[in-house]
């Protein structure tokens, strides 16, 4: 195929602007339940099994670490003009190395679904060990003194096991 019969049919495709909007927003929605799934599967453990019990000295909730998710990853995707091939492009190049990166460094971050799960992000002062972060479903800030069932979900954050 020549370059002008493929700036001809890159001209032609332009135009469908639902096109372009339908195959972002399938990308985004079928990356979406992909990522709810291994989430789901990760953070509903039946039982203790790969945890081990710590003791809470102290434990404050990370209040504004949602915030800084919808500034740092929400907001920069709506740049993108969705009525255009060509930022349909650069969206999907962006969005696609960004979930590698995720993937390959095992990246967890807050987001708004696991707010609506329920899930609370806690810093942890940890018997023996240095501050942790913690998700968990139950408030942990009248938990000092208690002990913690943790498993490890990366090397930054640890899964609070509820008994």
């Amino acid at each position: 195929m020549t370059l002008e019969k493929m700036k001809v049919v890159f001209a032609d495709l332009s135009n469908c602007t639902a096109w372009t909007e339908l195959i972002s927003i399938g990308c985004i929605l079928i990356s979406c339940l992909i990522a709810l799934t291994v989430l789901m599967v990760a953070l509903c453990t039946n039982g203790k099994e790969g945890s081990t019990p710590h003791k809470v000295i102290s434990a404050t909730e990370e209040k504004t670490i949602t915030a800084e998710y919808l500034l740092s990853y929400i907001l920069p995707l709506f740049a993108f003009d969705f009525t255009q091939w060509s930022q349909v492009v650069l969206f999907l190049i962006f969005y696609l190395t960004l979930g590698f990166l995720c993937i390959r460094h095992n990246y967890f971050s807050v987001n708004i679904i696991l707010e609506v799960a329920n899930f609370r992000f806690y810093y942890c002062t940890i018997e023996n060990e240095d501050g942790r972060r913690i998700l968990s479903h139950r408030r942990l800030n009248g938990c000092v003194g208690e002990t913690l069932y943790l498993k490890f979900l990366n090397n930054e954050y640890k899964l609070d096991i509820q008994q």
